[in-house]
């Protein structure tokens, strides 16, 4: 088994109507930001309205299974990858607002409680980069902004391309958004610096969300 303070587990999903998972992406990263393993794993295709219409969505998706970048899978196939993942690497899991995604894969079976160690990477982000003056000067320049309250905004998307300039617009497509966007902050946040106990502990939750609890 390779040591666990040197890999992460990102996670991203796209959900549909009813709360389930529709896409599953996950990539395993070290401190160096080095891709060990990804998947990218359609489940279904009743994709959330949010994320633009049902033809045009599916359209995308098909595209992206011609190119190779995803498999049809099954949430048995998700967690036999997930166990091989958690033997070979026993890494950290994190999500960019990792309640929501836990609590849709909670719902369709995915088992994510076999990472004990787990942190919110919006919570770590908003800590090492939101909060900064840098940042606020760059989300009002770049009209980077939350809807209703004109603030800067959070959102992953925002934050990678404050990070990288040259990144298009998120996909919001769960493998890409993981491996291209959200891995990207948490290797910059890793070298603000941050050791491993100082990225738990600003990524940490409330004791009481149900993220933060094991259901298995």
């Amino acid at each position: 088994m390779m040591n666990k303070k040197h890999f992460y587990l990102i996670v991203d999903t796209e959900t549909t109507n009813d709360n389930m998972v529709a896409d599953f992406g996950a990539v395993v990263v070290d401190r160096g930001g080095k891709v060990w393993a990804e998947l990218g794993c359609l489940i279904a295709d009743d994709f959330h309205f949010a994320l633009g219409s049902k033809k045009k969505v599916q359209a995308k998706y098909k595209r992206l299974e011609l190119l190779g970048y995803r498999c049809d899978g099954s949430v048995a196939y998700i967690n036999n990858w997930l166990a091989f993942i958690r033997e070979t690497f026993d890494p950290t899991l994190t999500a960019y607002n990792i309640g929501f995604d836990m609590g849709k894969c909670r719902n369709t079976g995915i088992n994510l409680d076999q990472f004990k160690n787990r942190f919110d990477l919006l919570r770590l982000a908003k800590t090492a980069i939101v909060s900064t003056d840098e940042y606020a000067t760059w989300a009002y320049a770049n009209d980077a902004l939350t809807p209703t309250l004109g603030k800067p905004s959070a959102s992953a998307d925002f934050v990678a391309r404050y990070l990288d300039d040259t990144l298009p617009p998120e996909p919001h497509t769960a493998l890409e958004d993981a491996r291209d966007y959200e891995a990207l902050i948490l290797s910059y946040c890793i070298h603000s610096p941050r050791t491993r106990s100082e990225i738990l502990a600003d990524g940490a939750g409330n004791a009481k969300s149900k993220w933060v609890q094991n259901y298995d």
